[in-house]
């Protein structure tokens, strides 16, 4: 059992470590839910993939083929990967791990949601309580539909009157035809196909475009192993470019973290409105603080110290609920006994900005509990300091 136990040990510790030139590179391979993935040419293709990129770098690759996002998911917050090729969604949550972006496809995937002829569905509002169906809930599009209403401070399981995800993505189009769903998600080519075979349905929402997919290599690589990588897959040639295509990827061309930053943020930031609050600028911050009107900083004591707006009060919000519209406070703490009790009085809530639910929690808390005046300062300490107003430390 000792050996065992050691063996283990020496092995995370080999995975923990940086790659250096003439490592190897593990490349992941993650395709989304609407790709082919078992076909032979499919394998075929991304397997001469990885010998360009090996040829490329000028080092051993090891390819990873696969269509497990959830599980992907836990490999990128370990750093196990050195180099992705996955869906946006999974390129956002690789820039929040240490991953950086180098390339992304020239394709964009646009998600829109159709209703069929009859549904009496016209647009998202009178979507409202009907079934949906959707893809796989790893899924780029599942992923880009629960942001969107997360954004709207909504979430599909209490807007919608049920929610289905088909693990195979041909069967959400099904669904509506076999009159189990009244409204479907899918990407826009799917849409359309669909659509021209069926008359009378329509698009009643259409969701921002983001790339299909993009490339990210582990920050720890060396920059030039980084650049190797960006050329190599920004110039394939026309052959394997035209076998990626058919595997819905295609040409790459070169991308930075500002291509994925909608995709990166979208669900994972806090929500944009918040009914009974009025959201306010760092401006009006300042303004209301000057009028004595109290900005409380609801992050943890320790983020307070190491930096705060002057004026601030620390009452920490604490948030044992998931970073989700649908969180349940009670199992939150918040301490009101440091908070004003009339509740007519005006009160300024704040944390680290959008990306940071603390300030959304708490603005909400009080806003359940029947206070009249609640300024919720969504974009907090980083919108603050852009715009050029001091901050300090200490208790």
């Amino acid at each position: 059992m000792r050996c065992i136990a050691i063996a283990w040990l020496a092995a995370l510790v080999f995975l923990a470590q940086p790659v250096r030139a003439g490592d190897g590179l593990i490349f992941n391979v993650t395709l989304d839910y609407d790709q082919e993935r078992d076909h032979v040419a499919v394998q075929t293709a991304f397997n001469d993939l990885a010998r360009h990129l090996s040829k490329s770098v000028g080092q051993p690759v090891k390819l990873i083929l696969t269509q497990n996002a959830e599980r992907v998911g836990e490999r990128i917050r370990t750093g196990t990967y050195s180099v992705m090729l996955a869906p946006a969604q999974l390129v956002g949550l690789a820039m929040r791990h240490g991953y950086i972006p180098v390339a992304k496809t020239e394709q964009e995937a646009r998600v829109v949601l159709v209703a069929g002829k009859g549904s009496g569905v016209t647009s998202l509002e009178t979507a409202r309580g009907k079934r949906i169906a959707l893809p796989h809930s790893e899924s780029l599009v599942s992923y880009m539909v629960k942001g969107e209403l997360n954004a709207m401070g909504l979430s599909p399981a209490s807007y919608f009157g049920q929610v289905m995800h088909m693990n195979q993505y041909g069967a959400v189009m099904y669904a509506m035809d076999i009159g189990q769903a009244e409204v479907v998600a899918v990407k826009a080519d799917l849409a359309e196909d669909w659509m021209r075979r069926n008359p009378g349905a329509k698009v009643v929402k259409a969701l921002p475009p983001v790339p299909s997919a993009g490339v990210v290599v582990n920050a720890k690589l060396d920059a030039a192993i980084k650049d190797r990588i960006r050329v190599a897959f920004t110039q394939l040639d026309k052959d394997l470019e035209a076998r990626l295509k058919r595997v819905r990827l295609g040409t790459f061309k070169s991308a930075d973290s500002a291509d994925f930053e909608f995709v990166s943020s979208r669900g994972f930031f806090s929500p944009e409105v918040l009914p009974g609050a009025t959201i306010v600028k760092a401006e009006q911050v300042k303004q209301l603080m000057a009028q004595k009107v109290p900005l409380f900083d609801v992050r943890p004591a320790a983020h307070y110290r190491e930096a705060h707006i002057p004026g601030a009060i620390n009452v920490p919000y604490g948030m044992n609920s998931p970073k989700e519209v649908d969180y349940d406070d009670a199992v939150d703490t918040f301490d009101l006994s440091k908070l004003p009790q009339d509740k007519n009085a005006p009160m300024i809530f704040q944390c680290n900005g959008a990306e940071c639910w603390y300030s959304y929690k708490a603005a909400r808390y009080m806003v359940k509990r029947g206070f009249k005046h609640v300024y919720w300062f969504r974009t907090g300490l980083p919108a603050w300091k852009a715009a050029g107003y001091p901050v300090q430390s200490g208790s």
